[in-house]
């Protein structure tokens, strides 16, 4: 078995191609580096024989950066296997020692450096039964995030969705830049890179069709971008990995990266992240008003009111009655002018209830009232939230109850009770 860091990252090369674990080939590393000897026994200039070192069971070789471009591990019978000239630090493992009842729990090696054959713990011994599946690294992908500039979420007959970074934030590259949720883009990148296989499947991918990989129902594609031409790259984007999924079963997928051979399992819910409807990436924010830029209301729930500020920026009834409730207006103000989506529910849909809305909500937030805005609030969903849309923005998306609320308080305010009277009873005397 042979493997090999490149850059921060360490692959195995043979027996198979395949990344590796970092922190369990550190772990064998730390085994090797710091196993302390426990008795030196002879030069390795005589016979070998009687320590089971002439033909050694097997031999651990380290390659360091000043030996080679990157460093190496080998694992094996003999280093002779390889077939190797490049000069390593070579640790060969023979039989236990059998000198007395104080070496039991030994065996002899030899380090080619050191010249010599001594004695090491047994336990050292278990690094030659150390197998590929030990050492492999179960997470699905990598990420270069430092590289990373765009993100595309491709569904056959669903369409392309394309997230590009900018300025340390993300935008709908596919919808002309517009802002993305830049918190969900995040979460799919971290939930990717720290996520684990459940298996295995294939180590050569030669039946596609089995697993849906030959048409996969979704793919990801995790490019850097450059834009124009240089000695390096080329304009455009530059992809450095991406992953195919399959077909599911149970509560599993198959998944394939496309730069390696192999068929994974992964869980099924980690395609409910993956959305490749660009109008469920859009920002959260709904409106970004400070209270007092907003000039004029329209709310009508079950019946209609308007009011707008006067010259001394007090409101004033257009369409109502009474004295106004001053607290719940500006609660309303307050909700509405920073309203943030739940989520992205996508497309309008007739289900959701705008033909019979629970609130529409229009208001103005320039002088002479021509900027005009207009929300509409359908139907409840499930989990307690509602449908909602505003004009000018594509897709509906769900607002908390909490928002819903507090932007149909009653603005008129409630006259006070009329204290009840009642009427004297008069006792008669016994």
């Amino acid at each position: 078995m042979e493997l090999e860091k490149k850059a921060d990252h360490w692959d195995i090369i043979k027996p198979l191609r395949a990344r590796a674990d970092d922190g369990k080939v550190g772990d064998l590393i730390s085994q090797i580096t710091s196993a302390r000897i426990q008795q030196f026994v002879a030069d390795d200039h005589g016979d070998l024989r009687p320590y089971g070192l002439a033909e050694p069971r097997g031999s651990i070789t380290l390659f360091d950066q000043a030996e080679k471009k990157d460093q190496k591990v080998e694992i094996g019978e003999s280093i002779k296997v390889f077939g190797r000239e490049d000069k390593g630090q070579t640790l060969q493992i023979g039989g236990p020692a059998t000198a007395g009842e104080k070496e039991k729990d030994q065996i002899y090696v030899r380090f080619a450096p050191r010249g010599s054959v001594y004695t090491l713990p047994k336990k050292t011994e278990e690094i030659l039964n150390t197998k590929p599946a030990d050492l492999r690294d179960n997470h699905l992908v990598r990420i270069d995030t430092n590289i990373l500039d765009r993100i595309t979420i491709d569904a056959p007959g669903k369409g392309k969705t394309i997230l590009a970074r900018k300025d340390g934030n993300w935008t709908i590259a596919t919808r002309n830049n517009a802002p993305a949720n830049s918190g969900a883009a995040q979460r799919l990148i971290d939930t990717l890179q720290n996520e684990r296989v459940t298996g295995f499947v294939e180590d050569v991918a030669s039946n596609l069709a089995k697993y849906g990989l030959d048409k996969p129902q979704i793919q990801l594609t995790f490019s850097s971008f450059a834009s124009e031409n240089t000695a390096e790259t080329k304009a455009g984007d530059q992809p450095f990995a991406g992953i195919a999924f399959g077909k599911p079963e149970g509560d599993k997928v198959y998944a394939r990266l496309t730069d390696e051979p192999f068929v994974v399992a992964v869980r099924r819910v980690l395609l409910d992240q993956i959305s490749p409807d660009p109008l469920q990436w859009q920002e959260l924010s709904i409106f970004k008003f400070k209270p007092e830029q907003i000039r004029r209301v329209n709310v009508t729930t079950g019946k209609e009111l308007s009011l707008e500020r006067d010259e001394k920026d007090q409101w004033r009834w257009l369409k109502g009655s009474g004295q106004i409730n001053q607290a719940n207006v500006q609660s309303l103000l307050n909700a509405l002018s920073s309203l943030h989506a739940a989520r992205w529910l996508g497309a309008t849909a007739p289900q959701q209830g705008f033909e019979k809305p629970r609130l529409v909500l229009a208001f103005t937030t320039s002088p002479d009232n021509k900027a005009s805005h207009r929300l509409t609030v359908g139907a409840q969903n499930s989990d307690g939230t509602w449908c909602a849309r505003v004009d000018g923005r594509e897709g509906t998306f769900a607002m908390s109850d909490t928002d819903f609320n507090a932007l149909k308080l009653p603005l008129e305010a409630q006259a006070p009770a009329s204290p009840s009277t009642t009427t004297p009873v008069t006792s008669a005397t016994p």
